[in-house]
């Protein structure tokens, strides 16, 4: 087990064709908590309804799931598959970009838990979901 920097999670995050696509960026990983906080930019084609400013759903359900494997792989060194994923939906997502904030509950032997809460630009919680993960490599 050798954990990531920064840099080389962000490297890794990058290297992942969706999170290409998406265009995610690595903001921080606090060494002591272990939180990982990722940038997602808005862009035209996240949203619910052509005529409405809001993302829909799946993003912000995909957001939580890649920066959930961040806070694992970064602890871990290697990528992580999703077992489980719970999505909470608080309030209608808009803005210029959301922001993630993935903290690890626990990260075990086989299994690792992580909250992840997601972040309007006015700092309000649209979204909090609950991720599991093997932690298992290969």
């Amino acid at each position: 087990m050798t954990p990531l920097s920064l840099d080389a999670l962000a490297r890794q995050v990058a290297s992942a064709p969706l999170h290409a696509w998406l265009r995610v960026k690595v903001l921080e990983l606090d060494p002591v908590s272990g939180s990982v906080k990722i940038e997602l930019p808005f862009r035209d084609e996240f949203r619910r309804d052509p005529n409405r400013p809001e993302v829909h759903g799946g993003i912000l359900s995909a957001l939580a799931d890649l920066a959930g494997h961040a806070v694992v792989a970064a602890h871990l060194g290697h990528g992580v598959p999703t077992i489980d994923l719970r999505i909470d939906y608080l309030r209608m997502a808009a803005g210029a970009f959301l922001t993630a904030l993935a903290t690890p509950v626990k990260i075990g032997r086989t299994i690792a838990v992580v909250d992840v809460q997601i972040f309007d630009p006015e700092s309000r919680v649209v979204a909090v979901g609950r991720g599991a993960f093997s932690t298992r490599q290969g």
